[in-house]
């Protein structure tokens, strides 16, 4: 896609040694605009905080960095100043099935792919 859009935002929660929601990962991954089913992986990461100090006071309290609006994994802006972290390897398998349907109603012109 020309824009990188469509795009799906990814966050993945889990808990931590004292049985509290937090973050383990973002993610997010560009939906295909060919119809069909695709199957994708996404490699997460989530942010750190930025010194060694305020690391070890995030695992003292139990407190984790984490975005305040989601969405930010799939814009670029602001995202270089961030300092984040992929150490675990998580992958995130997406299943999607995509379609075609009323794309002419947004301004999009489709063709079938027998005119291909």
């Amino acid at each position: 896609s020309p824009h990188g859009w469509p795009r799906l935002a990814i966050s993945v929660y889990g808990f931590d040694f004292l049985g509290r929601d937090v973050i383990r990962g973002y993610s997010s991954l560009l939906i295909p605009l060919t119809p069909g089913r695709h199957v994708k992986w996404a490699k997460t990461y989530r942010p750190i905080s930025g010194s060694k100090c305020q690391q070890f006071v995030n695992w003292l309290l139990g407190t984790q960095p984490e975005y305040y609006d989601s969405k930010t994994v799939t814009r670029g802006e602001g995202r270089s100043v961030t300092r984040v972290v992929s150490d675990d390897g998580m992958m995130v398998k997406v299943v999607l099935t995509v379609t075609r349907k009323n794309f002419s109603s947004f301004g999009y012109t489709t063709t079938s792919s027998s005119q291909l």
